[in-house]
């Protein structure tokens, strides 16, 4: 019997021990405010920039909360980045905000170096004095930020001698900086741009303060585009310099041979357009049209200018020759000293100086020319075109402007009495 109740006895202070447990759980429970709810959490994680170069400054934020307003553990939250903390300790944006149950934001600064170009991921992750932790996102990691190459390179080069005589030696110098640093060691290439790509002639390496210097045999006759070019590497974008020239033209002879040949293609077309007009109709109307035309394209107004000539020559001329084919005719004749002067100026600036112009690939003295020709016919078809259009404007104008120069038309009536006698 004794052994009958002391087991029964053991049982019941064995029950009793179990239900204080689960009753001290209970009320740990209650005390946490609603379980789960009120535990910390860290939410929103984000990045700002999402991507930017190396040498940029990332701004990563999160929001704690706790519910019972328990803050960090000291040195907490921090942020992983590719999966390392790196004693990386995010600081509280507010620091005067000491109310944790509605949200309080850290952040962190990454200012980035060479060595962080390329894609990232992070996460955070929090302790509290009491033990608990959490972490967001709750599994794996953000994507982000992607840490680009530098692409503030500068590359500037420029040639010693831009008027060699063909066969001279010539130099090509320069630097390459950033706006940190000059760059040591990078891969230089010196390449001649051509009309169907670039030719490499030539590459080096910059010294401990970014210059480098490359030596090349002036070529033959004609006009030669250089440029320096940075391919880039694995923390620089690709970088070159502007347009170099290098001209061994016979500068006198070409401008000289192509002045004869357009000034003669002008004199044949207006001699042609002039035939059987008198001069006294197209010289004030021809001159007049051509000066107003020439002083409006040389302050920029294209096309515009061109058809103002045509307007006044039209608008001139059209009393004396009012048959279209007349008019346009004499219009025709300005058209063509647009073309005279603007192309003998263009020439020169080509010959002289091809950076004024564009010119965008090197050529050959012998292919000069065609290049020359073949502006000029683009620039005879446009002129004469707009030319033509502004004439016949300006010959509509003049009806309304000039309605006294207009005959009077009989109307037909009744034949009155003494008209019958």
């Amino acid at each position: 019997m004794f052994y009958a109740h002391g087991g029964r006895r053991s049982g019941i202070l064995w029950m009793g021990i179990v239900l204080l447990m689960f009753f001290s759980i209970y009320i740990m429970a209650i005390a946490r405010v609603g379980g789960a709810n009120g535990y910390p959490t860290l939410a929103g994680g984000k990045v700002t920039p999402e991507n930017g170069a190396w040498g940029s400054t990332f701004t990563f934020e999160v929001v704690y909360r706790d519910p019972n307003n328990i803050k960090p553990a000291e040195n907490y939250p921090k942020i992983y980045i590719d999966g390392e903390v790196q004693g990386r300790i995010m600081a509280e944006k507010d620091p005067t905000d000491n109310d944790v149950t509605d949200n309080k934001t850290y952040k962190y600064d990454w200012a980035t170096e060479k060595e962080n170009v390329g894609p990232h991921s992070f996460y955070f992750y929090v302790e509290t004095s009491t033990g608990e932790n959490t972490r967001d996102p709750s599994t794996g990691a953000y994507d982000g930020p992607l840490v680009g190459k530098h692409s503030d390179v500068f590359l500037i080069c420029e040639v010693d001698n831009p008027e060699p005589v063909a066969g001279e030696t010539i130099t090509f110098s320069g630097r390459m900086e950033t706006t940190e640093e000059n760059l040591a060691g990078e891969n230089i290439i010196l390449y001649e741009l051509l009309l169907d790509g670039g030719d490499n002639v030539g590459s080096t390496t910059t010294d401990e303060n970014g210059y480098f210097t490359l030596t090349l045999s002036a070529p033959g006759q004609g006009i030669f585009c250089y440029g320096a070019r940075f391919p880039g590497d694995d923390y620089y974008e690709a970088s070159q310099s502007s347009i170099l020239y290098v001209n061994t033209l016979d500068k006198p002879l070409v401008f000289g041979v192509y002045a004869v040949i357009i000034l003669a293609l002008v004199g044949v077309l207006i001699v042609l357009s002039s035939w059987g007009v008198p001069r006294a109709h197209y010289l004030r109307p021809v001159l007049f049209g051509f000066a107003v035309g020439f002083f409006l394209l040389l302050i920029g107004a294209g096309f515009i200018g061109v058809l103002a000539a045509g307007a006044i020559v039209g608008y001139m001329s059209v009393r004396e020759n009012p048959r279209w084919t007349k008019y346009l005719r004499i219009s025709f004749m300005a058209s063509f000293l647009l073309l005279l002067a603007v192309e003998l100026i263009i020439t020169y600036f080509l010959i002289w100086f091809p950076g004024a112009v564009g010119l965008s690939y090197s050529v050959i003295q012998a292919d000069v020319y065609g290049v020359l020709f073949t502006e000029t016919i683009s620039s005879l078809v446009y002129y004469t075109l707009w030319v033509a259009i502004g004439a016949m404007l300006g010959a509509m104008l003049r009806k309304p402007l000039k309605p006294a120069e207009q005959k009077p038309t009989t109307v037909a009536g009744p034949a009155t009495t003494a008209a019958s006698g």
